[in-house]
């Protein structure tokens, strides 16, 4: 017997599974960090780059080729479309890549952890979403967080320049957050999908030509490093196209929530396998940058909550009525 859904059952299951996808995005993303630091100790920042978009690319264009081969963009979505582009993967990822040849993988993670605060205020500004006023409050503390973060960065072989490196990621964060605004309203018109490898495809060509002209290698060694770019591949692959289905669904601010976890899982995966440390102010820093995080979302904590208790009393009924089934 097929069971079928109301209306409102099925929207609140697509929000499950919407965060169900932003949750693994955030453990993958968070390994990325790691996976980036590791690859940057062989190729460019620019190869490495190059690679990663190329392997993506090879995953999106079966779906160019036919599923969306007949949407035609509109004349005036031109210059947003090339924008989100521009501004990630092209620049977020340029900038991001530098960074992590200068610091660590876990203090780029908690500096990329400022991203849902912007994407809050450009919620604001862009797309008319209404915030509470704590937010603005949380948006100071997580600067003073992350100023405190890359002025207690001392110099290791591993981050030879801590403070340049903070400083690049911190600009990434910029071009990333006017890029998912941009999607955001993008995505009335254009399938989540669709954006995501137009992102993509577009991305492969801007560092396959960088690449040329800055006269990198071109050339993939067949070791474990090309099992870790292959993975940094798969992952922009899934984490476009996974957080692009979330934003579809839930607001930008909502959708932004989530980010907070990615830090987490940078910081364990760089210490854990990368032996990276922070110090003890460094550690203040962070539990600063949280504290601005939780007081600029504290009525979409309590909504969480509230979608949690839901969630598992749907789960509960489900297997009630799965046992009475049998």
């Amino acid at each position: 017997m097929l069971k079928t859904f109301s209306a409102n059952e099925y929207s609140k299951r697509r929000e499950m599974f919407a965060y169900i996808s932003l949750f693994f995005c955030m453990i993958t993303y968070g390994a990325s960090f790691l996976a980036m630091k590791v690859v940057l100790f062989e190729y460019s920042p620019t190869t490495t780059m190059m690679f990663r978009m190329l392997i993506a690319s090879v995953f999106f264009m079966p779906f160019m080729a036919t599923v969306y081969r007949k949407i035609r963009i509109r004349k005036q979505d031109v210059g947003l479309l090339f924008l989100m582009t521009l501004c990630e993967p092209c620049l977020y990822f340029l900038l991001e890549a530098n960074a992590l040849s200068y610091t660590t993988a876990s203090q780029a993670g908690i500096v990329y952890s400022m991203l849902p605060l912007f994407i809050t205020l450009g919620a604001i500004m862009v797309l008319r979403e209404k915030v509470p006023l704590a937010a603005f409050g949380g948006f100071l503390i997580a600067i003073i967080g992350s100023v405190m973060l890359s002025c207690d960065s001392a110099a290791t072989e591993i981050a030879p320049r801590p403070i340049l490196g903070n400083t690049l990621e911190f600009f990434a964060v910029i071009m990333t957050t006017v890029s998912i605004i941009t999607t955001k309203y993008l995505m009335d018109k254009y399938p989540p999908f669709f954006l995501a490898g137009f992102q993509t495809v577009l991305g492969a060509v801007f560092f396959t030509v960088l690449n040329f002209l800055q006269g990198n290698s071109f050339h993939l060694s067949p070791n474990m490093t090309l099992f870790v770019i292959i993975y940094l591949g798969i992952v922009t692959v899934s984490d476009y196209a996974l957080y692009n289905f979330a934003m579809c669904t839930l607001s930008a601010s909502k959708a932004s929530a989530f980010l907070y976890l990615q830090p987490v899982f940078a910081i364990f995966f760089g210490v854990v396998f990368l032996n990276e440390f922070l110090t003890p102010l460094q550690i203040l820093a962070v539990f600063l940058i949280f504290a601005g995080l939780i007081l600029s979302q504290k009525k979409m904590l309590v909504k969480a909550r509230r979608i949690a208790r839901s969630i598992k009393h749907t789960i509960r009924k489900d297997i009630r009525s799965t046992k009475v089934y049998k």
